[in-house]
């Protein structure tokens, strides 16, 4: 068959797709490509492929672009537990040690579904959780879910499926935990649905962790079936990130054809029965180069039980609600002052995720000056990336005590006590802030979420619609204040999303 584009310009393309999606397609899948944007041009009305490639390539493309691309490019083939053996070592090894670790402690759980496609690993994931209510009461559950395709992402909203989805599930799966809507389709059960969280996140671009996307202090990430498709550079940049993400002792989940490749340094890789996964700060040792996995004493593992049908009407104790989207605190920006030595140290190990090293660097500026509100601050934010909220609530409020008007500091404060629950102190203090400087664009866009969460649409609305105005103020690659790193641009794509949503809600 005759290309539709010249190699020059397959070329310049392949190069245009890994930087902006990080995807790898080397000559032998250029047809694959040639067929994408065959299909893009006739979508967004392209006279033909070569203005729409010419427009790709000229300049930074637009998100709808984008988005639609990655429909075209991506995969979203999927079912609900695939490759059960990972569901099972996640209900008997992996949760029941966080759980025993924790006694006695903050009781959180917060898992991450990296490249979800259309939602059967996170719902399955949500299934388990489910069945562990029990163990699991009184904790705050969170399982955030991304992906970069818009169209899969709103039919895992939908939550409805066909009999495809369910080709290796056990007994009784179906009938536990879906209606039949009587079309060959079934819908998944509402206190089952409302327990994921999903969002877009291009994981080449976004910024995480970022308490804006819920990505830190992160117990167990899920990226399966996504690093095999990303060119070997980017791949080894987005794990770097994961380990960022990540609490000290937690869990990345890949695929088992992605075990061998060499982006984990860093990470433990330990073995499980008939599975492979990595660990950050285990303390064990392994030998990185050779991907050598370490083992740990584990029982077998029982296979996966016959689900039950589950009995509505009973009473019985159920998970936290997963909540809206937390705001991050602020990022620290070194050259903005004039830094002593180790608060400048301390700023650049807490950029690499360095946490342990930042605090202690962070602690060598508190001798010299115990007041120091930015050290503080500092010292509340790696708090708050260690899943330490009691520590990083507490240092807020020293922060505070030596400076009452600092429209930030409220604004972080307001942002650890939304991590913890307490949604009416949070507004509280988001309030205090407002009030010190109401340009603070995500102070307005945290009301906003929590408003919406409340059920208050009309008042969630008035507070995004006052953040977009602010966010006119700024240059699309304008990096937001307080936002961990988050453009003007970014921030504007998410609020449209999420109003674009809810209008759609209220249409219905």
């Amino acid at each position: 068959m005759k290309r539709l584009l010249e190699e020059s310009e397959l070329e310049k393309l392949s190069a245009d797709i890994a930087e902006q999606l990080g995807l790898h397609f080397p000559p032998s899948k250029w047809k694959t490509l040639e067929q994408a944007f065959a299909t893009l041009a006739r979508e967004q009305g392209f006279q033909d492929i070569h203005d729409c490639v010419a427009q790709f390539t000229s300049g930074p493309p637009g998100k709808e672009m984008i988005e639609s691309l990655a429909g075209y490019l991506t995969i979203a083939e999927t079912y609900f537990l695939r490759e059960a053996q990972y569901f099972n070592i996640l209900e008997q090894q992996i949760i029941p040690e966080i759980v025993r670790k924790r006694q006695g402690g903050e009781r959180r759980l917060r898992i991450w579904s990296a490249g979800c496609a259309t939602g059967e690993e996170p719902y399955s994931i949500a299934i388990l959780l489910h069945r562990m209510r029990t163990t699991l009461s009184n904790w705050e559950i969170s399982i955030l879910a991304t992906d970069i395709n818009p169209n899969s992402l709103a039919k895992a909203r939908e939550g409805v499926y066909t009999n495809w989805s369910f080709r290796n599930v056990p007994d009784g799966f179906q009938q536990a935990y879906f209606r039949n809507t009587g079309d060959g389709q079934f819908e998944l059960r509402p206190e089952i649905r409302e327990m994921v969280k999903f969002a877009g996140c291009n994981l080449v671009e976004d910024c995480y962790p970022s308490l804006i996307n819920d990505t830190n202090a992160i117990d167990v990430i899920f990226c399966r079936n996504v690093l095999m498709y990303l060119t070997p550079q980017i791949a080894a940049r987005i794990v770097a990130r994961f380990q960022r993400c990540l609490l000290d002792g937690g869990w990345l989940f890949v695929s088992p054809c992605e075990t061998a490749n060499p982006f984990f340094i860093g990470l433990e890789p330990i073995n499980f029965p008939n599975a492979i996964i990595y660990r950050k700060g285990s303390g064990m040792k392994s030998d990185h180069q050779g991907n050598k996995a370490i083992s740990i004493p584990t029982p077998p593992l029982k296979p996966l039980p016959a689900y039950r049908p589950i009995q509505l009407a009973a009473p019985s104790p159920a998970l936290p609600r997963t909540g809206a989207a937390s705001p991050p605190p602020s990022r620290p920006h070194p050259g903005d002052h004039c830094e002593t030595p180790p608060l400048q140290e301390a700023f650049t190990l807490y950029e690499q995720g360095a946490y342990e090293e930042a605090a202690e660097k962070v602690a060598l500026q508190l001798v010299l000056n115990s007041r120091d509100s930015r050290a503080l601050a500092l010292l509340c934010r790696i708090y708050a990336n260690q899943g330490r909220l009691t520590e990083a609530l507490q240092m807020s409020d020293q922060a505070l005590a030596g400076d009452k008007l600092s429209a930030g500091l409220h604004y972080l404060r307001a942002v650890i006590l939304l991590e913890q629950g307490k949604d009416e102190e949070s507004a509280a203090a988001l309030k205090k802030a407002l009030y010190l400087d109401q340009d603070l664009v995500l102070a307005h866009f945290t009301l906003a979420n929590l408003e919406q969460r409340k059920g208050q649409l009309k008042e969630s609305q008035r507070y995004f619609d006052t953040a977009l105005s602010l966010l006119d103020r700024y240059q699309p690659d304008d990096l937001i204040p307080e936002s961990d790193g988050m453009s003007a641009g970014r921030l504007k794509e998410i609020i449209g999303t999420t109003t674009s949503r809810l209008q759609q809600g209220d249409q219905g």
